[in-house]
């Protein structure tokens, strides 16, 4: 596995000289750089085959370049000069070391042959100091000399231990590279550079930019110079795009698998102020953010309290002026806005749609995402969003790989899944069981109801209603007949007032010969009850729809279907007006009861004539 060594330290301090010193390589590449002696811009050298040096400005002005080089290394070598001692830009590069989760550190305390003995034992007393109360208790520092070579053997064997102890581990399965540089090279085209954070990329696949969304096919690539098939995690990689311009890509960007992180200009986030920071950071406070290689303006909400105090956590939403694109945890450094000083960090989560009120139910969840523990983390993120979330979006929410979670949904006692999206299995059970009860309630208020509308069943947000109700559709929990809806094994009865009322509607029918009245005039005839008995004889097919508005009892429609069987048993054929000889009724409801016989396969018209092509008579 690769592993990426940062340097960091105050302006003038030695540290491309000690780079240079450690692998003979002058890691300032800009003509200014060499004219000025001073370091703008971040370097890259290579220490050995599977370790690589990130050089970074000393410079105050170039902080946003330092926090560039570190926000994707596994360790840091903090230089400092035994004649300078620790210095402003020191404190600083150590906080954003701090704020970034980078916790193994040596320093190389460099220009060691320009002072005493003594000194340089009390600056080295100083710096141990320094470093403990700042959470670095027992880190090596090594006296060394860039220019004389004094040291630099010692420098290297601690190295060498420090990288020894990295243990980094790819948990993640998705692609992500931060985009540090970006060049165009003649006859290839647009070329960036980085260090793959998580999982692998192979020439010939695609790889989406973030936060433009924009895809592009790997042409080649590169690892320490070399043509490579694929570059995998800890890598520093070259990727060569196809169809990319060096203007849409640029450093603030990144390169990862496509549709697996989060977009928006609403985070929320776990903000950290610095214990040492001179004031609190208070609500719609503008800032500075740095996100992996790229610098924003937010303004911050708090969500607990109307200020963080210096040393203090808690929760926050960043509004940025643009979108912003991210991943679960992913570690920001926050600066003052002026003058621009590093204040704290914090740890993004997740993009919203709209701010949330300090007494938010949701602040509870986002409470519990402290731990690494994955299936804690997948309920927290069903739990958070409310809504049901196919395996692609809870991936996406976790940035992880869609397999990493897949094992984990499929425990019934844990996620209900409809139609490939899931929602947690409890919040499916009390839900269904809300529902099974207000529909109880209504079918013994109302035993020859047709059903509820489903705003009147529950107000549970639209998109969870849906999919339980589909759910216990599919499921045979429930029917519904349209927008209506019942129990599965509802079956209304009649008492006896309903049952006289049913006789008198059959009388109704039955009087009619075969000329029934329709629905509208019906009800204009029938009382409140008498109306809605009628209605559960359509519903239990005691009454059947002929055509449109046109219903006979199943009774009438028996008897026509018989003596319609028993003309063809003696005819080839039946004309509407040889109907009429055996139906009394007339053409106006003669010929739907054809059609409706025709529908139900019994009867074929040919010409003016039917031919019986139902069961053998």
């Amino acid at each position: 596995m690769q592993k990426v060594i940062g340097l960091a330290g105050h302006i003038d301090h030695g540290k491309t000289a000690l780079v240079k010193a450690l692998t003979g390589v002058d890691t300032d590449r800009l003509e200014e750089e060499k004219r000025r002696g001073v370091t703008i811009d971040i370097g890259i050298a290579f220490y050995s085959d599977d370790v690589t040096f990130i050089d970074v400005p000393g410079h105050e002005k170039f902080i946003k370049n330092m926090v560039t080089g570190v926000s994707t290394v596994d360790a840091a070598m903090l230089v400092i000069a035994a004649d300078d001692g620790i210095m402003p830009q020191t404190r600083e590069h150590l906080d954003i070391l701090h704020i970034l989760g980078i916790r193994k550190i040596l320093v190389a305390l460099n220009k060691s042959d320009l002072v005493e003995a003594d000194w340089l034992d009390l600056v080295s007393e100083e710096i141990d100091s320094y470093l403990t109360d700042r959470g670095y208790p027992n880190t090596k520092i090594i006296p060394v000399s860039a220019v004389t070579g004094q040291g630099v053997e010692n420098l290297r064997t601690a190295l060498d231990e420090t990288i020894a102890g990295i243990k980094n581990q790819d948990r993640q399965g998705v692609f992500r590279l931060p985009i540090d540089r970006v060049f165009s090279v003649k006859g290839f085209g647009t070329v960036v550079t980085g260090t793959v954070l998580s999982h692998e990329l192979r020439k010939g696949q695609s790889v989406e930019l973030f936060p433009q969304e924009s895809t592009f096919p790997v042409r080649g690539l590169q690892s320490h110079h070399q043509d490579v098939d694929k570059v995998k995690f800890g890598d520093r990689g070259a990727i060569n795009l196809g169809g990319a311009s060096v203007e849409e890509l640029g450093r603030g960007a990144f390169l990862g698998s496509p549709g697996m992180f989060q977009t928006g200009p609403i985070w929320v986030a776990q903000m950290s102020v610095l214990p040492h920071w001179k004031r609190p950071v208070k609500e719609a406070d503008r800032v500075h953010v740095h996100i992996g290689t790229g610098k924003r303006e937010a303004r911050v909400h708090l969500l607990e309290a109307n200020q963080c105090d210096p040393g203090q956590t808690m929760l926050a939403q960043f509004f940025f002026e643009e979108p912003v694109s991210a991943g679960f945890k992913e570690k920001m450094v926050i600066r003052f806005l002026s003058p621009e000083e590093t204040l704290g960090g914090a740890e993004l989560l997740w993009a919203v749609d709209h701010r949330l009120k300090k007494q938010d139910k949701h602040l509870l969840i986002l409470k519990t995402l402290e731990t690494d523990h994955l299936p804690d983390l997948v309920n927290a993120a069903m739990a958070f969003f409310e809504r049901p979330l196919n395996r692609r979006e809870i991936a996406r929410y976790l940035s992880v790989a869609e397999s990493k979670i897949h094992a984990l949904l499929q425990k019934p006692e844990d996620y209900k899944s409809h139609q490939d999206r899931y929602i947690r299995q409890s919040l499916f059970a009390s839900s269904l069981d809300q529902f099974q009860q207000v529909l109880e309630k209504y079918h013994q208020q109302e035993p020859l109801g047709k059903g509820l509308p489903r705003e009147q069943i529950t107000d549970l947000g639209q998109a969870n209603r849906e999919f339980i109700m589909a759910s216990a559709l599919s499921a045979g929990i429930l029917k519904n007949q349209g927008d209506l809806w019942q129990l599965s094994g509802h079956q209304g009865t009649l008492d006896q007032g309903d049952e006289e009322a049913k006789r008198r509607i059959v009388r109704i029918f039955n009087e009619s010969n075969f000329s029934s009245p329709g629905l509208d005039e019906l009800k204009e005839s029938l009382d409140t009850q008498e109306y809605t008995v009628l209605q559960w004889m359509i519903q239990h097919k005691d009454l059947v729809r002929i055509d449109k508005d046109f219903y006979l009892l199943n009774s009438q429609v028996e008897f026509f279907i018989g003596a319609v069987q028993d003309w063809f048993r003696a005819n080839p054929e039946l004309t509407v007006a040889q109907v009429r000889e055996i139906i009394p009724s007339t053409r106006k409801y003669i010929l739907p009861m054809l059609n409706y016989a025709e529908r139900k396969g019994l009867l074929l018209r040919d010409g003016d004539v039917r031919r019986w092509v139902g069961e053998e008579l």
